[in-house]
């Protein structure tokens, strides 16, 4: 809502449309539906005064203060936030096939 003079804030995201993890049993129980259970980042970003790129970084060179994505040029920076979330290292251990990972949740929804 203030934005700080000279200050360019950008949003580097795979996904546009992001889960809210918290509604997951909800979704899974049919109460909600997509659109109430993600966060529509474009529109967010808007509002708080950011650009969007639309990528998957694969390098972050933070000696040169550096962001490399896969399909755009690289970004210089100054300052860096980085959000990753939650991936599990290694599977569940689990015979009968009854468990499994909800992490990512972006891969569980699209099983």
């Amino acid at each position: 809502m203030n934005p700080l003079p000279g200050v360019r804030l950008t949003l580097v995201t795979r996904d546009l449309h992001t889960p809210y993890s918290g509604m997951l049993p909800g979704y899974i129980a049919g109460h909600y539906d997509f659109d109430d259970t993600h966060i529509d980042l474009p529109p967010l970003a808007h509002l708080a005064g950011a650009r969007v790129i639309h990528d998957s970084v694969t390098a972050l060179d933070a000696d040169r203060g550096r962001i490399r994505f896969a399909h755009r040029p690289a970004l210089d920076y100054d300052l860096v936030s980085i959000n990753i979330g939650s991936r599990p290292t290694s599977p569940l251990a689990d015979d009968d096939g009854l468990q499994f990972a909800v992490k990512p949740v972006d891969r569980f929804i699209d099983c």
